[in-house]
């Protein structure tokens, strides 16, 4: 009888005498420990049953239990008895499916705690995400409310010009966060669709650059773009993708690389047609950098890396997670890189398909803010 024939959780049993020596047997035993059938006969010591899959196993004391890997990569339960005549009794029993199960059960386990103590994060991190500026949005139109019906002066036209500009910047937060929400909720549903937009892809770079430009003199960061897709005369390389899509997407990049960056740091921003026509566009930070162990941690859903950096920069940790399924979304791809202490840099990559018209590289432009 072969191995193969066995069933998962199969059991033989072997009755020795008190010279350690085989005296009865059922019929399987022989498949089990993986022997030829003549080799499990009557009179057999132990040492040459067992002794091919474990050596402690020749040496079995009453009572005793056992595990142990046979050659072809079973798993066998091995459990000794005495028996009332001096001999004793050897159970053997096929553990390999029980023990895949088992392996497979922990590891849904621990799976399923995971991503329950990351949505816990998430939402714990999110109710500070969306309080924050609804406390702001609450806060200063209640002033203004206040300021318009008090009586004397009238209130000063900068003041609530201040104030608004506030409720302004609150409601596009909240927007934005809103927004990223519910693309993920359709990523996760399968129904996120992409619109067909026109884009330069020059322009498209500059753009996400200018929205983050007063945020990074404020940190006291220089930011540097070069743009290697642009023609003299024509124009830059123009692609075919969601334009508001690909914006919020860069500026989740550039947003992480400012808050991991400390002052006087540098964000590099590069887009280019690399060799295949695929265009690539880079962002590239000074700062803290992140384990290789964590690269892929922070693209996985609901997770922030659990640094103080991370806390004190805040943000509601599914930039990452959104940016890459907006990328793949397009058919490319967002590849991150990073050295601790040394910096991070994030790729975006558009495959060459989206590219409408593309055009060699003559003279790159250089900005620096």
């Amino acid at each position: 009888m072969s191995t193969d024939s066995l069933q998962p959780g199969r059991v033989a049993v072997g009755v020795f005498g008190a010279e350690r020596c085989l005296l009865a047997h059922t019929g399987d035993l022989a498949c089990l420990l993986g022997l030829p059938p003549h080799m499990v006969v009557p009179g057999q010591p132990l040492a040459a049953l067992l002794g091919h899959l474990d050596p402690s196993a020749t040496t079995l004391a009453l009572p005793s239990a056992l595990q142990c890997r046979t050659f072809d990569g079973r798993l066998l339960h091995l459990t000794a008895e005495p028996l009332s005549d001096g001999g004793w009794s050897l159970a053997v029993i096929d553990a390999t499916a029980a023990h895949a199960t088992t392996a497979s059960l922990r590891e849904a386990r621990e799976t399923a705690e995971a991503g329950a103590r990351a949505k816990a994060r998430f939402l714990a991190t999110m109710n500070h995400e969306l309080r924050t500026p609804l406390n702001a949005v609450i806060g200063f139109a209640e002033t203004l409310a206040h300021d318009a019906v008090r009586p004397g002066p009238r209130p000063d036209p900068k003041e609530t010009e201040e104030y608004a500009l506030h409720i302004r910047d609150a409601g596009r937060h909240l927007l934005t966060l809103i927004d990223d929400i519910l693309d993920l909720v359709r990523i996760d549903s399968g129904a996120f669709e992409l619109a067909a937009d026109t884009i330069d892809a020059g322009r498209l770079v500059q753009s996400a650059v200018r929205a983050t430009e007063a945020a990074a003199q404020n940190s006291g960061l220089v930011m540097t773009v070069r743009d290697e897709t642009v023609h003299n005369r024509t124009g830059g390389t123009r692609l075919r993708a969601d334009e508001r899509r690909l914006r919020r997407l860069l500026g989740h990049l550039l947003s992480n690389a400012l808050k991991f960056t400390g002052r006087g740091g540098n964000v590099f921003v590069a887009a280019r047609l690399d060799e295949a026509g695929d265009v690539r566009i880079e962002v590239r930070d000074t700062g803290a950098g992140m384990a290789p162990e964590d690269l892929q941690r922070v693209l996985q859903p609901f997770h922030q890396l659990d640094t103080r950096l991370a806390r004190r920069a805040g943000g509601a940790g599914i930039g990452l997670q959104l940016s890459r399924a907006i990328a793949e979304a397009h058919g490319g791809a967002l590849l991150l890189d990073s050295t601790p202490g040394s910096g991070t840099t994030a790729t975006l990559l558009l495959p060459r398909t989206r590219v409408i018209e593309p055009f060699p590289s003559l003279q790159p432009a250089q900005v620096q803010p």
